[in-house]
């Protein structure tokens, strides 16, 4: 990996999330441009390591899971190339954080590549929350790694608001290892031409995956989505869920891929996806795939895409509920799954509102 030092334009933030930081949210790291401008953490972390990837390179994790962390994919080529921005989060052997902890990652100069690695030791547990926004046109180049050793547990849960003058390639991925568990909650809200692939690879026995993802567009925007669990071990269970509304003349695709390789047996993959089209010319795409090179396994997938239920609608209307209202709150249920993971009244308020500019 090398890393390219980027000059701080400014150490302001986006209007869009000042509002966020008030007295009582608290446990938060604002990363702009590669250098760490804010934090705010409270004693509970007082164990967790949290350190700028620009003074880390030589950190000994690095080389350790240097092998495991190769991934083929010409973006994350790039990133491991030309980062100019990033965090190494090591959480200690048998640490617990009920805790979440908030990074605001801020993008002002025309590029910014981060990636960012997090290791949990053994028997710990995280909760980690991204938010990813820019304050200028440009590219975002973004990598997460996620080392989950042996009982560890990690509650990662991902908001993107990137605006339509951005392209933004987003790769995150996770690498389980016994009886250790990943739970991805991604939501991509995204405006700019958006590819985000989330990857979980259970590598040992009783390893569980879960890779959720909620997407909306808007206009003219196309944003691809993918998400791949591959069970390498036997007894690993793994669900994809996803989360669609495609509006206007907008294009969205899902690409979920369940793979158990040959002798991974009692592996459970299950996949599920859930759709509204909106506009008349928009398009929702869901492309379930199952790889399944064994006959001892439990594997399914399904797709529901269509427009907003016309039953519920009346249903909702004949309560007294006008159609705007109606449609709101169908669509708010809709996207509930991420909604109920934001930590903050300010989060869920931003989410809420981002989530009615972009359909209704």
């Amino acid at each position: 990996m090398k890393f390219h030092k980027q000059k701080l334009l400014s150490d302001a933030l986006p209007q869009s999330i000042e509002s966020f930081f008030t007295d009582e949210f608290t446990n938060y790291i604002i990363v702009k441009d590669g250098h760490i401008i804010a934090k705010q953490l409270e004693a509970s972390f007082s164990s967790l390591v949290v350190s700028s990837l620009e003074g880390e390179l030589d950190n000994p994790l690095y080389k350790d899971y240097k092998e495991l962390l190769q991934y083929e994919d010409d973006a994350y080529t790039y990133n491991m190339n030309e980062t100019t921005s990033g965090l190494l989060i090591h959480v200690p052997r048998n640490q617990v954080f009920s805790d979440t902890l908030h990074v605001f990652y801020v993008q002002e100069q025309p590029e910014m590549v981060n990636n960012t690695l997090i290791v949990l030791d053994e028997n710990s547990e995280f909760r980690y929350f991204e938010y990813i926004t820019n304050m200028s046109d440009g590219h975002f180049n973004f990598v997460s790694n996620c080392v989950v050793q042996e009982n560890a547990r990690i509650e990662y849960t991902a908001l993107s608001k990137l605006t339509e003058k951005v392209a933004a390639s987003l790769i995150r991925n996770s690498y389980v290892s016994r009886y250790g568990s990943s739970t991805h909650n991604i939501a991509e809200v995204n405006d700019s031409l958006t590819d985000s692939k989330t990857n979980i690879y259970l590598n040992e026995p009783y390893a569980a995956g879960t890779a959720k993802t909620v997407a909306i567009t808007n206009h003219e925007q196309e944003a691809r989505f993918r998400q791949l669990i591959q069970h390498n071990a036997p007894d690993t269970e793994g669900y994809i869920e996803n989360y669609g509304v495609a509006n206007n003349q907008s294009v969205l695709v899902f690409e979920g891929v369940g793979s158990i390789k040959k002798n991974m047996k009692r592996s459970v993959a299950r996949q599920s996806n859930k759709g509204i089209v909106l506009g008349a010319k928009s398009r929702l795409d869901a492309n379930p795939l199952l790889l399944i090179d064994e006959f001892d396994v439990v594997a399914s997938h399904g797709a529901a895409i269509g427009k907003m239920d016309d039953e519920q609608l009346y249903y909702l209307m004949s309560r007294g509920i006008t159609l705007k209202n109606a449609e709101r709150l169908i669509i708010s249920g809709f996207l509930s799954p991420v909604l109920k993971k934001l930590s903050s009244e300010e989060l869920k308020e931003d989410f809420v509102l981002t989530v009615e500019h972009k359909t209704l």
